[in-house]
């Protein structure tokens, strides 16, 4: 059957025009001022503030984070260097009797409240070095722009 059209993927215009479809949309997304156009939550948000006051809240989730890490750093090594988190947690929750699960209070919990905090000041400070990213962009296009 010499007559019979080859499957679609065996086609050559065919698969040249979806790999340059696919190429398109990539570069498109990709693009600049794709990726500089602000979120909606950035809009709402870090786009309201001024230049100053995104750069000293992100001065102080910088700090905050070090200060995170830190105290997470210093239980740790209490814990490696043998203070008994669990006396700690049974006299702080029930008055010095067991606790069932102190273990798990005393360092589970500090972890995890360590990995939340540290997650949300990073996506803080993500957010906050996008947005003077983005301010400095605009500012270096006008002036190429203008010369």
């Amino acid at each position: 059957m010499p007559d019979a059209k080859p499957p679609v993927g065996n086609r050559p215009g065919v698969a040249v025009r979806l790999t340059s479809q696919l190429k398109s949309k990539i570069s498109a997304r990709l693009s600049p001022e794709h990726t500089r156009a602000a979120t909606l939550s950035e809009r709402l948000t870090v786009s309201k503030l001024s230049w100053e006051w995104i750069v000293r809240l992100n001065r102080y989730l910088e700090f905050f984070g070090k200060v995170t890490t830190v105290v997470y750093v210093g239980f740790v090594a209490s814990v490696i260097f043998g203070v008994d988190w669990k006396d700690v947690v049974a006299h702080t929750f029930n008055s010095g009797a067991p606790v069932k699960g102190a273990v798990t209070l005393a360092f589970v919990l500090p972890t995890l409240l360590f990995v939340a905090l540290h997650s949300l000041i990073g996506y803080g400070r993500w957010r906050l070095q996008r947005e003077l990213w983005r301010r400095d962009v605009e500012r270096l296009s006008e002036l190429a722009d203008q010369t």
